[in-house]
């Protein structure tokens, strides 16, 4: 049984735009799976499907019961999602408020709850932003912050949109590192193929809505051809391997 599994999914948007048009995956336990695709190939919306943010026709399964099954806390609580912007999900005071929110409404106490998220903070780098105000922080320490408020609901699936956009060479190479000794399941979206190729075991190729790859990713990252088919590059580290 897949960890993680995508079934003919569908979705439009209220204008009539067709985002997904029948996209299929599956993630296995353990393994890290990256999403690429040129600009609007669906690969946020898929993301956004994983835990029930958005619905919509086909079939999305996590540990093989199907996403609307769910009661929407413990869905969000199994699968992480960490969103392309981290300001979009940063909304207390201060940083460890944010990282409490979760297990706070998971019903943990108050004190288990700062206590779990104090933690999270040390593991991930951030423990000296604890009373630091969200937005006051740089980019960097956003994305180790909005990760940290889903690591603390100790999910079994991260599922991360663009994890190193926008970040300078040093702090691009933090977050991947980072990601790279986390134990979760992954389910990565970004631009950043040579990225991925650290941090994917297997790679889908979206584009116009579906997966038309789907394979080893150095198998799949070094076919020019392919890439080249759906707006995509082979990374500099695989050019002549």
């Amino acid at each position: 049984m897949s960890l993680v599994e995508v079934i003919d999914l569908r979705f439009a948007w209220p204008d009539g735009t067709q985002a997904l048009q029948g996209a299929s995956l599956a993630l296995e336990d353990g393994r890290s799976l990256a999403l690429v695709g040129r600009n609007g190939a669906g690969k946020s919306t898929l993301l956004l499907h994983l835990n029930g943010i958005l619905h919509g026709t086909g079939a999305v399964r996590v540990k093989g019961r199907p996403v609307e099954d769910w009661p929407a806390d413990e869905l969000r609580a199994t699968v992480g999602l960490v969103f392309e912007h981290p300001e979009d999900q940063l909304f207390m005071p201060t940083v460890l408020e944010d990282v409490s929110f979760g297990p706070l409404n998971l019903g943990l106490k108050p004190d288990e709850a700062r206590e779990r998220a104090t933690a999270v903070l040390r593991s991930v780098g951030a423990a000296e932003l604890a009373q630091r105000p969200p937005h006051h922080l740089s980019a960097g320490q956003m994305r180790r912050v909005a990760l940290a408020t889903a690591l603390a609901m100790e999910p079994e699936v991260l599922v991360l949109d663009e994890p190193v956009m926008a970040l300078d060479p040093e702090g691009r190479e933090a977050i991947i590192e980072l990601l790279a000794g986390l134990p979760q399941a992954k389910i990565i979206a970004g631009h950043d193929l040579e990225m991925v190729l650290q941090l994917a075991d297997e790679v889908a190729i979206l584009d116009a809505g579906r997966v038309h790859a789907l394979g080893p990713t150095r198998e799949l990252l070094a076919d020019d051809a392919l890439l080249r088919a759906h707006g995509l590059r082979v990374p500099a580290s695989l050019r002549g391997a």
